[in-house]
């Protein structure tokens, strides 16, 4: 049985380790929950993303690495205009700029180095 309360991770081997987690430890200022590196073929970072987790994971040296296809991550932001702007400053790859939904939320994508899209909202009024 899946834990309610219980972790949930969304974890993928990027393409270039050290360019991810420069995405997502400066670029989205997530922070990190732990991290290891026992050499090339183990290591990894785990960046917390409200009630989840972004796991990281190195390749190791030589193997093939297959990327997530088809799926987003849906992240709530707390200020859509301020998380925009920092987005701009950083530089970070926006693929939609803040949209209003009819369901109630402002959504806004970003695209990680590994073409993953992130999509960030607020309820409409945030």
């Amino acid at each position: 049985m899946v834990l309610p309360k219980g972790q949930f991770r969304f974890l993928f081997t990027p393409k270039n380790y050290a360019d991810s987690v420069t995405f997502y430890r400066d670029g989205l200022g997530l922070a990190i929950d732990h991290d290891w590196d026992f050499g090339p073929a183990d290591r990894g970072t785990v960046f917390i993303a409200g009630a989840g987790m972004i796991e990281l994971l190195g390749a190791a040296p030589g193997s093939q690495v297959i990327q997530p296809a088809g799926g987003s991550l849906l992240i709530q932001v707390e200020n859509m205009a301020n998380f925009h702007q920092m987005c701009i400053n950083r530089k970070l790859k926006i693929v939609q700029e803040p949209t209003d939904y009819p369901w109630g939320h402002r959504i806004m994508r970003l695209e990680d180095p590994d073409g993953i899209v992130l999509s960030f909202f607020v309820p409409i009024g945030g």
